[in-house]
């Protein structure tokens, strides 16, 4: 196995361990109530990944394998390569943009998501995976940044999936009705564009 192989296996094997610790973690856990309890429970879940739970292959913490790469503690957001996970709070973010984001036409729309790209990009990505594609050719790092961009996207539909479903939970038969007859309009709008 070369190189390449080797780095894209542990990146590989890096994502999946960090979906079953999400998947652990989070399973039964109710939705936080507002951002101050979801900021605590991510930087619990942030912490408990990096310093508290075994890796499942390894047996250590990434943090424990950290110090025993590198011969240092890690400090908060390492950039040299590990299965420590960084974790800064984007104190810009904006609950109510997925709103507005609805109202935008397709040029706008293409450019906020590129500034959201553009800054989770430049805010942690790049640092986590520059090292990992050092020796990698320019089509393995397209490929691995292409798998990244999958797990995430992924990722993301798995959590509205979870959230649409303890929605329609609560919501009487008209109202979930209400719900399918407007998401069909939409459907039946986009076609006619």
């Amino acid at each position: 196995m070369d190189d390449k192989d080797k780095q894209l296996k542990k990146a590989k094997r890096s994502a999946e361990e960090f979906e079953m610790a999400w998947q652990e973690f989070f399973k039964n856990k109710p939705r936080p109530k507002n951002d101050e309890e979801e900021r605590k429970e991510q930087e619990e879940f942030h912490n408990w990944y990096n310093h508290i739970r075994k890796q499942s292959d390894t047996g250590k913490t990434p943090a424990e394998m950290y110090k025993e790469i590198y011969g240092k503690e890690p400090p908060k957001n390492p950039t040299e390569e590990s299965r420590m996970m960084n974790f800064e709070w984007d104190e810009d973010y904006n609950e109510d943009y997925d709103e507005d984001f609805d109202n935008l036409d397709e040029e706008e729309r293409l450019n906020e998501l590129t500034k959201i790209a553009d800054h989770i990009f430049d805010n942690g990505v790049w640092s986590n995976s520059k090292e990992q594609m050092k020796d990698m050719s320019k089509r393995d790092s397209s490929r691995h940044m292409f798998r990244l961009g999958v797990f995430i996207h992924s990722q993301y539909m798995h959590e509205q999936m979870k959230e649409i479903t303890e929605e329609l939970k609560t919501m009487s038969k008209e109202d979930v009705q209400k719900m399918v007859d407007n998401f069909r309009e939409r459907k039946e709008d986009r076609k006619d564009e």
